[in-house]
């Protein structure tokens, strides 16, 4: 189960996965595990895709529901998500998504 230090973290990623259309991150997130490899690459794309994202919204000072910046939370929610990829296995497809960033 993905493990959130503060509950912002899986409301803030809820919020881009609806932002982006990405109903199979909605799923990971609602259900809080990945089921195999394909999932532990989709969580990790979506990551980056939602810090590119949260980076464009503030550029263009879109109101979000947070007081908070991006970068806060987006490292809180790093911190969560590539720690539990890594406990359940999937550090690799973690470290292979967020190499080519």
């Amino acid at each position: 189960m993905i493990k959130y230090r503060y509950s912002e973290e899986l409301e803030i990623a809820t919020y881009y996965a609806k932002k982006l259309h990405d109903d199979a991150v909605l799923s990971i997130l609602k259900n809080g595990t990945v089921e195999n490899s394909a999932d532990a690459v989709r969580l990790s794309e979506f990551f980056w895709n939602m810090v590119d994202a949260s980076i464009i919204d503030e550029q263009k000072d879109v109101a979000l529901p947070w007081p908070e910046g991006a970068e806060y939370w987006n490292e809180k929610i790093m911190t969560s998500i590539s720690g539990y990829l890594e406990n359940a296995g999937y550090g690799s497809e973690w470290e292979s998504i967020s190499d080519k960033q």
